[in-house]
């Protein structure tokens, strides 16, 4: 644990009690205001040899007074001291709420990694704000981390989108839109065309309900089609003309074959394509304010003999499964060996395929290969996988593949960081026919309506509604613990009242707008000189106090979200002090207070929590605003 206010408390009691530093960190709490300031939970050891005396906590200069309730120690904090510590503390250290632990461990965060066929859309968004999070967090605790993108370049959906491009032959894009929104529109045409083709020839053959359902299915396509074709006519219409004279599948099969095995027409088709998409990918995601470092590609893994070395390993155990060559874990699927990869019991897990009949390879035996470059490109102590919790199962096998490989190290330091998805009001996604709502419409439909807000609150630039209406997105996606569904809406996303990145970014502004008001008035903002001089009444009334304490919480905030990577406790608390500093600047006078020793501390305390917003929405990915 981190040297913080709290942590010096919590020593403090532990030294005048005699008792471990441990048992008084984990029955530590926040009681509500009428029984303290804090609380421990004593244990059944510390209550039984009699080390819980109050006359012993007079040793700690922090408590003011102590009452023992049953197995509950609560404490009131003496307020001038403790807010003298905590004000110090934010003074001292420009970095306040983290601190480097003692070793720094190699860490590989691979992140966003979408299939290169279509725009990043709004779930990738939330993969891409947890990661760059995660990556961020880490980094400030000491850790040194490496930021990866897997290029799924080998697959299926990338044989339809190339087939696609080949039968357009020299078409060019729609002037004016993005190589990746062109690239899923294509996509989205050929796929759909091969959907329409497959069940008008399955009702050729259908009967009894069969009928109604495929026709069902039909109409659904033909809408989709319909769709498409109003965006891009010409385009639909070659495709959908030559469609008619190959077999789609047998196309596909080709060239994912021919892909693999390096054929060279091939590979500068499925490249082109391929970088294409990429390029618009690293537009949008440097818009969002994330970073990517290393950019690897599924082929290469191939193409290097790796997957083939893993291939003849895993042959070596392999049975056959449902006509293709699979691996069975039932051997080594025991309970201390699942809790070990930490795979969810009860969790069924059938045989991994390895390979299909016409000798390509399927991605998880891809992710075996690549999961060992990533840990030995780095010298990885630990590997993170930010992907979404659908894929639960296959990152189960992947570990308990690379557990039987014999990468026990590898596969006990593998994690799969699960999130759950983001559904959006009123829309149905399918990337396949096109609909998805992208990452790039969503950023633009929030920067119109924040220019709009803005222009009601009497001006704002495109600059600052870019940067609010980015910070929105972001901070509302990672305000939801990532065990939970996102539902994302407007109304919510962009309320500059209340629980948003606009409130909190109006907050930290507003923060900055007293510092303008004070120099204006010519006090000086020596902060060190201030902390010398702390008015002892700063801490008096409750709500300055309660905002003494939230400060002082920081640090533990910051280290459970470090711990435990994940926003949302760092995201709830900073709403909650952004709350408690607006009803302050609403009750009472700040600059204009006409006690100078009283004003000069509550300048003080406004520091305070303009640091801590600060660091906060720093560590979330959002840059703070000095002015709106």
């Amino acid at each position: 644990m981190c040297a913080n206010p709290l942590e010096d408390v919590r020593v403090c009691i532990a030294d005048s009690l005699g008792v471990p530093i441990d048992s008084v960190r984990m029955g530590f709490d926040i009681p509500r205001e009428e029984f303290g300031d804090i609380s421990i939970v004593l244990s059944k050891a510390m209550i039984e040899r009699d080390k819980v005396s109050l006359d012993r906590l007079r040793g700690c200069r922090f408590v003011s007074q102590a009452d023992l309730k049953g197995i509950y120690l609560n404490i009131f904090l003496d307020r001038e001291r403790f807010t003298q510590l905590v004000l110090s503390y934010v003074v001292g250290r420009e970095d306040y709420g983290v601190c480097r632990e003692g070793r720094q461990r190699n860490i590989v965060v691979e992140y966003v990694s979408a299939n290169p066929i279509h725009p990043l859309h709004i779930g990738a968004a939330r993969n891409a704000a947890l990661g760059s999070f995660i990556a961020r967090i880490l980094r400030a605790f000491g850790n040194n981390v490496q930021t990866r993108f897997y290029i799924n370049d080998a697959g299926r959906q990338t044989a339809i989108v190339a087939l696609g491009f080949k039968l357009l032959k020299e078409f060019e894009k729609p002037a004016n839109m993005k190589p990746d929104h062109w690239i899923g529109l294509v996509y989205a045409i050929t796929n759909t065309v091969a959907e329409i083709q497959r069940v008008k020839k399955e009702l050729e053959k259908a009967s009894g309900e069969e009928v109604k359902k495929l026709k069902s299915e039909l109409d659904e396509l033909m809408v989709d089609a319909a769709r498409l074709y109003s965006i891009a006519p010409d385009a639909f219409n070659v495709i959908s003309e030559a469609m008619k004279s190959i077999d789609f599948e047998e196309e596909v099969s080709r060239i994912m074959k021919e892909y693999e095995e390096g054929e060279p027409s091939t590979v500068s088709l499925v490249r082109s394509i391929i970088n294409m998409c990429i390029e618009g990918f690293k537009e949008t995601l440097k818009r969002f304010g994330v970073e990517i470092e290393v950019w690897d590609w599924e082929s290469d893994l191939i193409w290097s003999g790796e997957v083939e070395k893993i291939l003849r390993e895993l042959r070596k155990r392999a049975t056959m499964h449902k006509g293709a060559l699979a691996i069975d874990f039932k051997e080594i699927d025991r309970e201390d060996i699942r809790e070990r990869l930490r795979i969810e019991k009860g969790l069924e897990i059938p045989p991994l395929i390895i390979q299909r009949s016409d000798g390509t390879t399927l991605y998880t035996v891809r992710d075996i290969a690549y999961t060992l470059k990533k840990f030995r490109e780095f010298n990885a102590d630990t590997v993170i996988n930010v992907i979404a919790s659908e894929q639960k199962l296959p990152q189960s096998q992947l570990r308990l593949a690379l557990y039987m490989l014999g990468y026990t190290r590898e596969a006990e330091n593998l994690i799969h960081y699960s999130y759950e998805i983001v559904n959006v009001e009123g829309a149905k996604m399918s990337s396949r026919r096109g609909r998805i709502i992208t990452l790039d419409e969503i950023m633009n439909e929030a920067k119109r309506r924040v220019l709009m807000e803005l222009e009601k609150r009497g001006g704002g630039s495109e600059e600052i509604a870019e940067k609010v209406g980015i910070a929105a997105i972001k901070f509302y996606l990672l305000s939801v613990s990532p065990s939970r569904p996102v539902k994302f809406a407007w109304d919510s996303v962009l309320n500059f009242e209340r629980n948003s990145a606009p409130y909190l970014l109006y907050t930290y502004a507003r923060t900055e707008g007293i510092f303008r008001k004070a120099r204006e008035l010519g006090i000086e903002l020596d902060w060190a000189k201030m902390l010398q001089k702390i008015d002892k009444r700063l801490a008096e009334t409750a709500r300055r106090w309660r905002l003494v304490k939230l400060v002082a919480s920081f640090p533990d905030i910051m280290y459970k979200s470090y711990k435990e990577l994940d926003p949302s406790p760092l995201a709830i608390y900073t709403l909650k002090i952004a709350d408690e500093f607006n009803t302050w600047y609403d009750e009472e006078p700040i600059v204009l207070e006409k006690d100078e020793s009283l004003r000069d501390s509550k300048i003080l305390l406004v520091y305070a929590v303009n640091k801590v917003l600060r660091n906060s929405l720093q560590m979330l990915g959002i840059e703070p605003i000095e002015r709106m």
